[in-house]
């Protein structure tokens, strides 16, 4: 079948060049098309349900809303994990699916169980609702609108009626949550004496003013040819409108809602600040749509904010200070920059072992030719173009070039060598048959070896599947260019005239050198397997010296950083305290800008209490700063601890959606303790982290809070109220409308909607001998203070509760400085197991990146044993020799053991990029066995002996098997050197590739012939035996 492929290119030459010149014009408009993103998708499929019931306690919350929704969702088809949050009036469930799952499928599972519970939840409670179909992930575009001297009333107003309303109708954006200022509302303080003059209740004038703001249609008058529809103006518009409604009358007397309340237009309570770099402001967070390109979709906002900015007031200033697409562009270009400098250094290694510029032109066209073919076939399977993917190709570069090398100089040889025998044509496709099939078999085997990894599962196939597949487009492409390309070039550029006599510098220098060696490894056999045995025990120690964690952070250019204060700050203290911090953090010449937010927004779907801030730090590039994220943070947490009561964590803002979506929580590390009671649950949580705070490496260690808030219990007596003939509900609406407050009606105000909120004034509320004196009307008629009716007390309850798979949870968060996360979880493993006693049903799991590295790299460990098999199954087909397959299996470690120690010595970790990079090398270091051991049984089969046919043989490949190890070196040399962004995430797998072939120029070349020599002499005693 090869043989036929090469025939038929080199029979129709032109229109094989005229196919490939199409498919890499393709290539090159795919290239131009295609999404560009820092990352592939990462949007877990996750449902979100908001459930709100005003005022309800998080312990009801979590009882009577939670609960019954977590129960129905956990059996759900797919469904892999349920976990919630209940706070005071709000319940969000997150529904995790398998990945893979369509996320508009799950929407429809979870929308069709939210059904069944229609009408079974408690009275008060919204019904279920869906979050936007975007994630955490999808916010990509982040700014302030900041105003000097300007009402936060205002600013909140413009930037939900001007700017929110008009980004949320840009192509790509999904949703845009705004945070900070005061929003607009019309607001109805009651006077309780004058209710109590004209014996009216507070129902009576909420539907009053319900009633009084309303538009109305009376039908259609029809006059011969003409008709006209009959519009009713009632709406309110003003406050005149509000305090002229009328209520009732009393003795024909109408009595107005001015007579009985203080109509006003008034801040609507909060529960969120934002500011930006210190100053009142409003913080936007734009969401783009599941699945949308970020680039087109930030280019968009900015093109929409241009045009916002021009109509807003003079004061009013928009200041974006997060842009996903400024680190998607320097990444990738970063990224493309060091696979050219790769690229670069491939064709001078060429040109110098080849010492020829046509033999190095004709090999290095395989680099362009090959990233094309590969871009096709990224565009054929959306694969879009990230630093994932990008990555892959740079790693590919230098293999792609190692196929075209030995197909090069193989034409090359065979030219010279048997220059006017018989045509250029002739000879080329004798060259090519010679050492096509073997080049098949290598680079199958390498394709095969990234093939397996397309099964990884979860955040880790998302990330690394399209590495694994740009790496194998860009080999297959390069194997298809090999068996019709090279020998085409050959015919053109390779004629008689041009094959001479060569004289390397390089190789005529090194080739004595190696024979010498060779000849006195073949003579010491013994030593030389005890050193390839000692190598390996070496290689597998070391292994154990290695750290583990997921996958190596990425230098975003910004830090996300987050405060909690005690459970009972308020939203004033946490306003005050976090200013300060904002200006702490300025004060760093690295930062360009800080803003902050403070609280949940409204709408959202993640849940923060007051007393928890979060921070965007906008850095200046890091090629002009020189302290990176860890000293740049440990700098900032030593000006922190001296503020008191002050909890924090620092991490990057991808890294920090990351950790949020698919875990709920922040840090790099999580540990989860399981339990069904609150108060052993803090218990047992604190004895843990005070364990925890003791293991070296630890940095931010905090308690996920969910408890210490105080609070007003007001629990009705059922038997006084059932003496006076007053049910618990009116009770309820009493305290709910007075306290709370209820919105009563929208005011529809040209093209904005403000609310209408019905309350008591502040000083009936806001202590308890006011809440105590509180009237509820008895069907007597009889006005009863509230402390008869019930016991009013102060008590502790939870702010938030946790829950995961149906059991409460807390957790103890954490980042981790100088240290890796696979043995700081192993330490304190052993630490909490020894120290902390848990009850019966109490158990303890680690989440955060130990649980997605633990799942890596235990399904990359049976991958590892999957491609030995195949690597075994080729080689035995290839050479029908188990020995001969066995040998190249056992050569294998030789190369591993340079990509264990460079881990070491560069101080890198085993992780997902690494491990990946070592699975890879056994298919790749492959390649130069099977050309070497074919090479060696071709001189067998000419008759000559074994060791002089070892001996030949090697000495035959020297030259381009040195080459292409040293080719693989200086294509993922600029990767191993580089510190741009972007090149954190390659590194570990570049560092791999780079020891590992460094040892294989150094063993390959001698373990190789000596493990042939041995093995066959042993064959061949085997096969005179059996004779």
């Amino acid at each position: 079948m090869i043989d036929r492929f090469i025939n038929f290119a080199l029979k129709h030459r032109l229109l094989t060049l005229l196919i490939i010149s199409l498919v890499s014009i393709w290539g090159v408009f795919t290239y131009i098309r295609m999404p560009k993103d820092i990352y592939p998708d990462l949007n877990a499929p996750l449902v979100t349900i908001i459930t709100e019931n005003e005022g309800m306690a998080a312990e009801d919350v979590e009882r009577l809303i939670t609960f019954p929704l977590e129960s129905l969702l956990n059996g759900a088809p797919q469904v892999t994990r349920v976990r919630s949050e209940s706070a005071t009036g709000d319940s969000v469930i997150t529904v995790e699916f398998d990945w893979g799952t369509d996320i508009y499928l799950a929407r429809q599972i979870v929308s069709s169980k939210l059904e069944l519970i229609a009408g079974r939840l408690p009275i008060g409670t919204s019904h279920p609702i869906l979050g936007p179909v975007s994630s955490r992930m999808g916010e990509i575009f982040e700014f302030a609108v900041v105003g000097e001297d300007t009402d936060p009333m205002e600013l909140r107003s413009i930037a939900d009626w001007t700017v929110r309303y008009r980004l949320q109708g840009v192509e790509g954006v999904s949703f845009v949550i705004n945070l900070g200022g005061f929003v607009k509302q019309f607001q109805v303080f009651l006077n309780p004496e004058m209710l109590r003059h004209y014996n009216i209740t507070i129902k009576e004038i909420k539907e009053a003013i319900e009633n009084s703001n309303r538009n109305f249609s009376g039908g259609i008058i029809r006059k011969k040819s003409q008709e006209s529809l009959i519009k009713g103006i009632g709406r309110i518009e003003t406050i005149e409108h509000i305090e002229n409604t009328v209520i009732t009358s009393r003795n024909n007397v109408p009595i107005y809602v001015r007579d009985v309340a203080d109509v006003r237009i008034g801040r609507k309570f909060r529960r969120e600040s934002g500011s930006h770099n210190a100053q009142e402001s409003v913080y936007v967070t734009v969401e783009k749509q599941y699945g949308g390109d970020t680039l087109s979709t930030i280019r968009n906002i900015k093109e929409a904010l241009s045009e916002i900015a021009r109509d807003l007031p003079e004061k009013i200033h928009i200041k974006a200070f997060y842009d996903q697409s400024k680190l998607i562009i320097k990444s990738i270009r970063h990224v493309e920059i060091t696979m050219l400098e790769g690229a670069i250094l491939i064709v001078l290694v060429m040109l110098i072992f080849m010492w020829n510029i046509r033999s190095s032109l004709i090999a290095s066209l395989t680099i362009p030719f090959s990233i094309l073919i590969a871009l096709v076939f990224m565009g054929i399977f959306d694969i879009n173009l990230t630093v994932m993917s990008i990555g892959g190709l740079a790693i590919g570069i230098g293999k792609v070039s190692n196929g075209s090398i030995l197909m090069v100089e193989n034409i090359y040889r065979v030219l010279r060598e048997k220059k006017g025998q018989a045509s250029t044509i002739q000879l080329t496709s004798e060259a090519a048959h010679d050492v096509g099939k073997y080049l098949f078999s290598a680079n199958i085997i390498i394709i095969l070896v990234f093939l397996p990894l397309l099964t990884l599962k979860g955040i880790e196939g998302a990330m690394f599947k399209p590495t694994a597949f740009a790496v194998a487009a860009a080999l297959f492409g390069s194997l298809l260019l090999n068996l019709t390309l090279k020998p085409i070039l050959a015919t053109y550029l390779l004629t008689e005239k041009h094959i001479k006599e060569r004289k390397n510098p390089v190789t005529d220098f090194l080739a004595p050198k190696y024979n010498a060696i060779l000849k006195g490894a073949l003579k010491h056999k013994k030593i030389i397997l005890t050193i390839f045995i000692t190598l390996i025990v070496t290689a597998a120690v070391s292994f154990n010296f290695l750290g583990k964690e997921f996958v190596p952070p990425l230098d975003e250019g910004a830090i996300m950083a987050s405060t909690v204060m005690l459970p009972e700050t308020s939203l004033y203290e946490s306003v005050r305290i976090g200013t300060e911090v904002e200006k702490i953090f300025l004060s760093f010449p690295e930062v360009i800008s800080v803003s902050r937010t403070t609280g949940t927004a409204e709408g959202s779907e993640h849940l923060h209490p007051v007393n928890h801030s979060h921070y965007n730090i906008e850095l200046v590039p890091r090629e002009k700063r020189k302290r990176g994220f860890e000293e740049l943070t440990q700098a900032m947490r030593e000006e922190l601890d001296k503020i008191p009561g002050l909890a924090y964590i620092f991490e990057q803002p991808i890294q920090n959606k990351l950790a949020e979506m698919l875990t709920g929580t922040e840090g790099e590390l999580s540990i989860k303790l399981f339990g069904s009671d609150l108060d052993i649950l803090n218990e047992k949580i604190e004895e843990i982290r005070n364990v925890v705070a003791d293991i070296k490496g630890v940095a931010d260690l905090q308690i996920e809070q969910t408890t210490g808030i105080p609070q007003v219990v007001i629990r009705a007596d059922r038997e006084k109220l059932a003496r006076y003939g007053i049910p618990v509900g009116d009770v309820a609406d009493l305290v709910e409308t007075a306290l709370n407050g209820i919105e009563a009606t929208d005011i529809y105000e040209k093209d904005r909607i403000t609310s209408l909120l019905i309350r008591l004034p502040e000083k009936y509320r806001n202590n308890e001998d006011a809440i105590k004196n509180l009237l509820i009307d008895a069907p007597n008629g009889e006005r009863i203070p509230l402390s008869q009716l019930a016991e009013i007390s102060k008590d502790e309850g939870p702010q938030t509760i946790f829950r995961e798979n149906l059991m409460r949870r807390k957790i103890v968060l954490c980042n981790l400085t100088r240290r890796d996360i696979g043995s700081f979880v192993e330490e304190a493993k052993q630490r909490i197991s020894d120290q902390v006693i848990l009850p019966a049903g109490y158990h303890i799991t680690f989440g955060g990146q130990f649980e997605s590295q633990q799942r890596a790299l235990g399904h990359l460990a049976t991958l590892l044993l999957v491609v030995i098999l195949i690597i075994f199954v080729i080689l035995f087909s290839s050479f029908n020799s188990l020995w001969q397959a066995f040998l190249i299996i056992l050569n294998i470690p030789t190369t591993l053991v340079g990509g264990i120690l460079a881990l070491l010595i560069a101080g890198e970790t085993l992780n997902v990029s690494s491990t990946i990079g070592l699975i890879a090398l056994f298919g790749i270091c492959a390649q130069n066995d099977i050309i070497l051991v074919a090479k060696i049984n071709d001189f067998i089969k000419q008759g000559l002996p074994l060791k002089e046919a070892v001996i030949k043989g090697a000495m035959t490949k020297f030259r381009p098997i040195i080459m292409t190890d040293l080719v693989m070196i200086v294509a993922l040399l600029p990767m191993v050197l580089s510190r741009s962004t972007g090149s954190e995430l390659h590194r570990p797998l570049a560092v791999v590739y780079v020891g590992g072939f460094f040892f294989a120029i150094v063993l390959r070349l001698i373990v190789v012939p000596v493990l042939y020599e041995t093995l066959g002499s042993f064959s061949m005693k085997r096969k005179a035996a059996h004779h």
